[in-house]
């Protein structure tokens, strides 16, 4: 995992399949947020859980991510030992745009 700081924000991204590891609470202060060229650093790589077939585990703590569907329908990996996420290229703009669909409501 390679850190950034976005936002005053430090987040985690995978430099092979360009997804974001976010520590309890910092998707929610990410979307709060503008989140600039957070969303833009995604490479055009496969997803974490479809590089290879095989479940994503949580870079801290090694235990087996669980697959969850959130606001919008946006699926993305939670691990519920350290209540870390993943999200896979794409997931964290979608949510931004339901977030923001979501406020003006």
């Amino acid at each position: 995992m390679k850190s950034e700081t976005h936002a005053g924000i430090t987040i985690d991204r995978c430099p092979v399949c360009g997804g974001i590891y976010l520590d309890r609470g910092e998707l929610e202060r990410l979307l709060q947020k503008d989140l600039g060229n957070v969303a833009d650093g995604f490479s055009s790589a496969a997803a974490l859980h479809d590089m290879d077939g095989m479940p994503a585990f949580c870079p801290k703590c090694n235990r087996e991510m669980m697959m969850l569907t959130g606001a919008g329908e946006i699926r993305f990996e939670w691990c519920d030992r350290c209540e870390a996420v993943f999200l896979d290229r794409g997931e964290l703009a979608s949510l931004q745009l339901f977030a923001d669909d979501d406020l003006e409501d």
